[in-house]
């Protein structure tokens, strides 16, 4: 069954106008004249002034705010957010409506796993991490750790890098018999013995963020024929950014220099 998009109700858009002079309903008494009184001219000059004065000054307000305020800022605040965080790949957002995988469909990234769904996910992900300015690190809201020999740049990665792998390691937790059973690491929490678990760190990462970026596309409900009920419909159109020009910015901004020959010299906060 293919996508059907909800009806709109056009009735809903109509709305009746009258006349600046008129009211639903009044009409003009035909051939009747009514006095009206005269204002006084002084007291009319003065209003009029007021007015004029009230308006220029809001003007000149409006005009104040908005040169100090970022176009971001304007869209953050209609959306009742208080800050966005600084991300030195923000330029490289792009947005655009896709339509995701109807219930059932199979893609590469599917099971069960073989050579090509491995190389299809590490795709995905696998580009290393980020080299950013001074200027730029200068305006994260996280301090992070300079290159070693080059003071100049400084080393992130995009979070959708940690997310993707995280999804991958639950996937492949599902294929034991190709990946083998998920091993418990060292404890890497001060005083707290319990091994660290990476398959559960990186189940409690993925509810993190659909939690934090809580996705409120609506999922329509349409009718199936065959089964003679209502069903949600998850292949719905929807607005996302444009993978592929992140992906680009990352690649344009790849480290080139193994991690392992660094030496690292601690910064700090």
């Amino acid at each position: 069954m293919s996508y059907q998009p909800l009806a709109s109700h056009s009735g809903l858009d109509r709305v009746e106008k009258y006349d600046d002079n008129e009211t639903p309903g009044s009409t003009e008494a035909d051939g009747e004249d009514y006095p009206q009184p005269s204002p006084n001219r002084s007291t009319t000059i003065a209003l009029v002034a007021c007015l004029s004065l009230s308006v220029i000054l809001n003007i000149l307000f409006g005009i104040l705010l908005y040169g100090r305020t970022s176009p971001s800022d304007i869209t953050l605040s209609r959306a009742g957010s208080a800050e966005q965080l600084y991300s030195p790949a923000r330029d490289a957002i792009r947005y655009e409506q896709k339509v995701f995988d109807e219930l059932g469909t199979r893609t590469i990234y599917h099971g069960p796993p073989n050579d090509e769904t491995d190389q299809a996910w590490y795709d995905l992900y696998m580009v290393g991490l980020s080299r950013i300015t001074k200027e730029e690190a200068a305006m994260l809201p996280n301090w992070t750790e300079p290159i070693a020999g080059d003071k100049d740049h400084y080393v992130i990665t995009l979070d959708y890098i940690h997310q993707l792998h995280c999804l991958n390691m639950v996937r492949m937790a599902l294929w034991p018999e190709r990946y083998g059973e998920p091993v418990l690491g060292e404890p890497i929490m001060k005083d707290d013995p319990t091994p660290f678990d990476h398959v559960d760190h990186c189940i409690n990462i993925l509810r993190e963020n659909i939690v934090c970026n809580a996705d409120i596309t609506p999922d329509p409900y349409q009718w199936d024929e065959d089964k003679r009920q209502i069903m949600p419909r998850f292949d719905s159109v929807r607005t996302c950014r444009n993978f592929e020009a992140i992906q680009e910015w990352q690649m344009q901004h790849r480290m080139t220099v193994p991690v392992e020959t660094w030496k690292w010299t601690h910064v700090g906060n």
